[in-house]
């Protein structure tokens, strides 16, 4: 391929244009040395020509339409991961990505493009030179990533769904001694199959990789270094509707062979030993296996039920459509005050003693089914608007009262009996 080198000039011409950056030196300038715009050409000796492209040379019509025998496209670069050198710690790779309008639109109301550092936990916006500059000594490209112009305009780029059903099939279990007495869960049967929808109910456990690295700042106050590592460790999915609604379908143990630092067994219920497919006696899976399970289950359009799903996504790495997504601890909340924890929401609206020594997936997600059921029944019952405010207010009120525990098993009983719903809700 042909192609046509930029001078030191046209750059300190594209990036004072462009992106409002002035350069400090020549050597600064050095550095710059992959463009935001490329066009390529297929000649009539079918030769492909390749060149830098600035937007101010763009004139309107001077591009061939697409599809013509000799075209000219243009690919916008939307991507840069960068490998940052260090001898200590072998390096480590930032990425560098420009996030559209329609992001910007939705967040800020404008119609704006920017691109943005990612670099471990922190994410921050930067000047649109930083993602091609590169100083070979430190910082070397690893991936360039460009976008065609005008592509939804031919192509039609929507997702098709490769996943089969099957994958929510009775399958095999990794753990050498896990037996059908030891299952916890009924695949689902081919009539089951679920539809747009449906709902499911989800929780999921983690554990701990590795632990939180910090340091104490002179004023006493707590910086993170490095945050800690959270890796899912158990899904669990539970049917919706239907006769065997609130029995499991889905029970899996994700098996890893990093090592666990903290198995956070008060929280999640996971014991030394479950992950491990010599010793473990739970239905034990790959990490794929669940992904493609969850995945297949998202695309269908299922809705999930569950509680503080939102930050169970974000580690589990998925991302899921706001319409597909029931969170109660959401429904059961009145804005600018505290969330309230599923134990406590179970025992005052459901009469149920939930997470008594530890937690079990099933248990609360079912626990969560049937939440959303009792929110839906709340909602329903109310004339007013301002009835189910009323019913928050009451939960809040006794959990101040409570200081947001839980009575032991022999002391008083939920008030889901007591007067307290006929007469907030004026019934």
């Amino acid at each position: 391929p042909k192609s046509k080198d930029i001078s030191l000039g046209e750059w300190k011409d594209l990036g004072n244009a462009e992106a409002g950056h002035s350069y400090t030196s020549v050597e600064e300038l050095k550095n710059i040395w992959i463009p935001h715009s490329i066009r390529m050409k297929l000649t009539k000796n079918k030769e492909l020509d390749v060149c830098n492209w600035n937007e101010s040379d763009e004139v309107v019509g001077s591009l061939a339409p697409l599809g013509s025998k000799d075209s000219t496209y243009m690919y916008n670069l939307m991507a840069t991961v960068a490998h940052i050198l260090d001898p200590r710690t072998g390096g480590s790779l930032v990425g560098h990505i420009k996030v559209g309008e329609t992001y910007h639109q939705r967040k800020e109301g404008v119609t704006h493009q920017q691109w943005y550092l990612f670099n471990d936990f922190l994410i921050e916006p930067v000047d649109k030179c930083e993602a091609v500059q590169f100083d070979m000594s430190w910082k070397v490209p690893a991936i360039l990533y460009y976008a065609r112009r005008n592509l939804h305009a031919k192509y039609n780029l929507t997702i098709k769904n490769p996943i089969e059903a099957s994958v929510l099939l009775a399958e095999a279990s990794l753990a050498r001694k896990q037996r059908k007495c030891h299952a916890t869960f009924i695949p689902l049967m081919l009539n089951e199959m679920p539809q747009a929808g449906d709902l499911v109910g989800l929780d999921a456990e983690f554990v701990t990789l590795n632990e939180e690295e910090a340091e104490l700042r002179s004023d006493g106050t707590k910086s993170t270094i490095k945050p800690s590592q959270m890796s899912v460790a158990r899904i669990t999915c539970v049917r919706g509707q239907g006769p065997n609604e609130g029995i499991p379908f889905i029970d899996d143990y994700i098996s890893t062979q990093e090592q666990v630092v903290d198995y956070l067994t008060q929280y999640s219920g996971i014991k030394p030993g479950d992950l491990d497919a010599k010793i473990s006696s739970k239905h034990l899976t790959t990490l794929k296996s669940t992904y493609l399970k969850l995945r297949f289950l998202i695309d269908v359009g299922v809705k999930f039920v569950g509680h503080g799903l939102q930050k169970d996504f974000r580690v589990i790495n998925l991302m899921v459509p706001k319409d597909q997504v029931i969170d109660t601890v959401y429904l059961f909340h009145i804005p600018r005050k505290r969330m309230i924890s599923l134990r406590f929401l179970a025992w005052y609206f459901l009469d149920l003693k939930i997470q008594g020594e530890t937690h079990d997936s099933i248990e609360d997600a079912r626990t969560a089914l049937q939440l959303y059921r009792k929110y839906l029944e709340l909602s329903k019952n109310t004339t007013e608007p301002d009835d189910f405010r009323k019913v928050l207010k009451g939960l809040y009120e006794k959990g101040r009262k409570m200081d947001w525990k839980v009575p032991e098993p022999d002391s008083q009983s939920s008030p889901k009996n007591a007067a307290v719903f006929p007469a907030v809700l004026g019934l």
